[in-house]
């Protein structure tokens, strides 16, 4: 191939890690490799890459005020501007838009240029960058076959290539999980930010699980201010856990749970659902155009997790919810038996023939 690709993405690591993995599949390619985003996504890249990247100041309009809104608009704006003299410098053969507004800027200048533009939606629902920009995208791809807003007239231009996830995730080889009845693990995901709310509900619906006479082990993620407060909690009631803000080990301890509780980010869903590991999908409420429940609720479709809205997340719908579980294990089996039904196995060829016409 050796040509060059524009990524364009930013913001959370939906958005960002979807990006992160076809980045190094291409550059394994042959391929030379730029990324344009913001400073979050930036400080993804830091720690999970060594591509050469750009960061553009982009604000979204979306719920602003009037003041705010023009604002925005101008630093869009300039922000097209300075995306033109990008384009006109690097030369690329194929721009790749993840979505978030970050991407807006450098993908609509693509077309001031003829430079074919492809954009990905990794969610339930079409993002709004994404839906502004799939007019001139030459190709939409899909992470979930069909988003719920999505435009009917840019259906011939579609193909659903599945969730673009590590390839170490995608190769895992996942063991049968055996039902251990003295020790049964949790792992609870509250995104890239953490979950206060989970760190003020779990804890409680653990020790009552407890005293129920179940052993458990917990990881959970938390924010920063709660860890220590956790930690003594646990401690306290004699529960084994591990309690972290990050952690390198993810991938262990997925593949090592009998059950998750989790937000319901595209990037985090598929990998539960990738390693076979049943969870509590608890969306998050103020997620923008409501996607983090058109997520959880596709999948809860689909038989491959439980969900419980955050406005019933309380200690006792938690506890009465996981004792249903512990108490008829075969609700995890028919689970873990719907999720041999996806697979992200052929992602990243799906994702090569779609734009090799392109490169």
């Amino acid at each position: 191939m050796n040509k060059k690709i524009i990524f364009t993405t930013g913001g959370t690591g939906g958005h960002i890690f979807p990006a992160i993995n076809l980045m190094k599949f291409f550059s394994k390619k042959g391929n030379k490799i730029l990324l344009i985003t913001d400073k979050r996504g930036k400080n993804f890249v830091d720690k999970n890459s060594k591509y050469e990247s750009m960061i553009i100041k982009v604000s979204s309009p979306t719920n602003k005020n009037f003041i705010k809104k023009i604002f925005s608009l101008i630093v869009i704006f300039s922000a097209i501007l300075k995306s033109i003299l990008i384009i006109k410098k690097e030369k690329p053969n194929l721009i790749f838009g993840f979505g978030g507004y970050v991407s807006f800027p450098i993908s609509f200048a693509s077309k001031f240029f003829k430079i074919p533009l492809v954009i990905y939606e990794n969610n339930s629902t079409l993002g709004r960058a994404n839906k502004k920009l799939a007019p001139i995208a030459k190709k939409i791809l899909l992470g979930i076959k069909t988003p719920s807003n999505f435009i009917a007239k840019y259906q011939s231009k579609t193909i659903c290539i599945g969730n673009i996830l590590d390839e170490d995730i995608i190769n895992y080889l996942t063991k049968s999980k055996k039902e251990n009845n003295k020790i049964f693990s949790i792992l609870v995901l509250g995104g890239s930010q953490g979950s206060e709310i989970f760190g003020q509900i779990i804890p409680p619906a653990i020790k009552m699980i407890k005293k129920k006479g179940f052993e458990i082990q917990i990881n959970q993620q938390c924010v920063k201010d709660q860890k220590n407060s956790i930690i003594n909690f646990y401690n306290k009631n004699d529960i084994k856990n591990n309690v972290f803000t990050f952690s390198n080990d993810i991938l262990k301890m997925i593949a090592l749970s009998d059950l998750a509780i989790s937000r319901c980010g595209a990037s985090a869903t598929a990998e539960l659902v990738q390693m076979k590991t049943p969870f509590i999908a608890v969306p998050l409420p103020q997620s923008i155009d409501n996607h983090q429940y058109l997520n959880a609720k596709h999948y809860n479709d689909k038989g491959y997790c439980w969900m419980m809205e955050q406005k019933n997340l309380s200690i006792i719908n938690l506890f009465n919810l996981i004792i249903s579980i512990l108490n008829d294990k075969k609700k995890l089996e028919n689970i873990r038996f719907n999720m041999k039904k996806n697979n992200s196995r052929d992602v990243y060829l799906k994702a090569e023939n779609a734009v090799k016409e392109f490169i």
